[in-house]
């Protein structure tokens, strides 16, 4: 009798999971609010201020500015004037961070069809991190519980979304941020079903975990690639893995090994203006027409990953050397990130 119930209990709990099977929506990764400077200058000092960066970045083949949409949903009814702000900064492409396939949404519609027809194309930023398998209980139960979305999942989301676009608003492309130095312990997750590698400090050399994932990695993006049917990909390689595979850490990592993709945007972990362009100048090294990302810091005490700065002033001497140090190099673009934080410098009392 006793067996009965618990044959009872298990078949019910399978038909109870089984009306749940299939895919979960990724969460939301929400992005720090936009601010508001405490203090504001005059229309004639921003005017000026834009122009100064515009000069800066005006050698630049592409000059693309990062715009998360979570950050920006507040401000949603203000499109149109974000549309404007990254013009006259002289941006000519939107890079716009989706942390979920819910923000393939009526909110990034409108901002890519309002930056369509003031000429500027929108590419899709997304973080390897945020679209992976989230594995719980043992295998029977991982088989019947919905899992999130992988990267391939998202592509064929995103083709849809493109599809429903105007003819004039078409998506520019899709970049990944390459991060499996992320899946470590703490994050306690894996890329696909069936591989357990974790990302360690103790484990990197030919063949150990961190190699493992680093080519893990690169097979799920060309898997994504398929998916997108054409849609260019582009790969945001942060500038320490062309160093760790050269020393023989990992079997690829090199800007070369990820040529059969659209393009190679290396992200600079450096916080200052010479040390941002040595980084890059080892990234690339060898290799021609690269993108480079910028990520800039919120405080002038960040020590590394973001670029600091004083002031606007401050800001755009770095961008000029920058920028000339990218034309020496052969590089084909820049992108700025965050427009929130580039809107708070332009904004602020010197």
């Amino acid at each position: 009798m006793k067996r009965k119930k618990h044959i009872t209990l298990l078949l019910s709990g399978i038909l109870l999971l089984s009306g749940v099977s299939g895919c979960r929506t990724t969460p939301v990764r929400e992005e720090k609010k936009a601010a508001v400077p405490q203090f504001q200058v005059s229309e004639h000092t921003v005017g000026r201020r834009a122009g100064a960066l515009h000069k800066v970045l005006a050698p630049m083949k592409i000059r693309g500015v990062g715009v998360s949409l979570s950050a920006y949903r507040a401000y949603k009814e203000r499109t149109a004037e974000i549309v404007r702000l990254v013009k006259q900064l002289g941006f000519n492409r939107i890079y716009c961070a989706i942390s979920s396939e819910a923000e393939l949404s009526d909110e990034l519609v409108s901002l890519v069809t309002a930056a369509a027809d003031s000429g500027i194309p929108v590419e899709l930023t997304v973080r390897q991190g945020d679209f992976k398998h989230r594995f719980r209980g043992n295998a029977f139960i991982r088989s019947i519980l919905p899992q999130f979305r992988t990267l391939p999942d998202l592509a064929a989301e995103i083709v849809e979304f493109n599809a429903g676009l105007p003819e004039n608003a078409k998506l520019a492309g899709v970049s990944v941020r390459f991060e499996p130095h992320l899946f470590t312990v703490a994050n306690g997750a894996d890329l696909i079903p069936g591989l357990h590698y974790i990302w360690s400090e103790h484990t990197f050399g030919l063949g150990m975990d961190n190699d493992n994932l680093v080519i893990t990695s690169i097979k799920l993006l060309e898997k994504m690639k398929k998916n997108l049917r054409g849609i260019p990909l582009r790969i945001e390689l942060p500038d320490f893995y062309p160093v760790w595979a050269r020393e023989k850490k990992l079997s690829r990592g090199r800007v070369q090994d990820f040529s059969g993709f659209d393009g190679v945007i290396i992200q600079s972990s450096g916080n200052r203006p010479r040390e941002a362009v040595r980084r890059l100048n080892a990234a690339a090294a060898g290799t021609r027409n690269n993108m480079a990302v910028i990520q800039l810091a919120g405080h002038t005490s960040v020590r590394d990953g973001a670029l600091r700065r004083r002031d606007w002033n401050d800001f755009v001497r770095s961008a000029g050397f920058i920028v000339n140090s990218m034309r020496k190099m052969n590089c084909s673009g820049v992108v700025l990130r965050p427009l929130s934080e580039l809107g708070f410098m332009l904004l602020e009392q010197d």
